[in-house]
């Protein structure tokens, strides 16, 4: 009798210990005990902020991840590439560009010429001649590496005549001016239209008259902003009612600025 009552027991316990796996089985295999990811509150995080500096920021190195829990393929960035002077707002304006200067040719040169020397011309009128000593001053302005317009000055002065009367001459004139510029040796030629003004002024006749110059020179450059010259001239005027043709020297330094 008690054999056949432990035998019913262990019968019951065996069938127990069956049904309860077999629901244990059943609920592990249909239910998810972990909420999927998109229904948490970490899906709603973003996992890269956007930087408050200015410029592009990259994303580099990145990679498609596919999951059955998230909505579609999520793009997870490895690494960040972001300019390195976004922090400095100095650094990201540009510096601003040097101001072009003016180039000619094979050299760096400048656009204005101012000669300074000492000019000597031979004067011979009707009325009365001379040899002459004096200043040379001319100004140009370079247009292009050949091309520019020059104002010049002459003035002369000679012995007495005439009861102590001094001869003074003085030519002015402007006109174009057309260089050959190399590194140092510069040949010119030029034309000049203007007047001349002489004493001292004769009987009936107006001292002040006509003048034409032709004529060519040299410039050599021993410095950056000073050159020598030598020029010669061919000199018309129109005075005392008739015209004298003249010859005209001068040497002078010449900066260039």
């Amino acid at each position: 009798m008690k054999r056949l009552l432990i035998t019913s027991l262990l019968l019951c316990a065996s069938v127990c210990a069956a049904q309860a796996q077999e629901n244990i089985s059943v609920v592990t295999s249909s239910t998810n005990v972990a909420a999927g990811f998109s229904s948490t509150s970490g899906a709603h995080i973003p996992l890269v902020r956007a930087f408050p500096q200015a410029g592009p920021v990259f994303l580099a190195g990145a990679r498609e991840l596919s999951s059955p829990d998230l909505a579609g393929p999520t793009a997870v960035a490895t690494v960040l590439a972001i300019p390195l002077n976004a922090g400095d707002p100095a650094a990201a304006e540009p510096s601003p560009e040097p101001a072009p200067r003016f180039i000619f040719s094979d050299r760096d040169d400048y656009r204005w010429q101012l000669a300074l020397g000492v000019s000597f011309e031979r004067f011979r009128s009707s009325i009365y001649s001379a040899s002459a000593v004096g200043s040379n001053t001319s100004l140009t302005y370079f247009l292009n590496d050949w091309f520019g317009a020059e104002g010049n000055v002459n003035t002369f002065f000679a012995p007495e005549i005439w009861n102590n009367e001094h001869i003074k001459l003085v030519n002015y004139g402007v006109g174009p001016k057309i260089t050959w510029r190399r590194p140092r040796w510069e040949p010119w030629f030029h034309g000049l239209v203007g007047g001349t003004h002489a004493l001292p002024q004769t009987a009936g006749q107006s001292k002040n008259g006509f003048a034409l110059q032709a004529g060519m020179g040299a410039d050599y450059r021993f410095a950056p902003r000073l050159s020598a010259r030598v020029e010669v001239d061919y000199v018309a005027t129109h005075l005392f009612g008739q015209w004298q043709n003249n010859g005209q020297a001068a040497v002078a330094l010449v900066f260039h600025f």
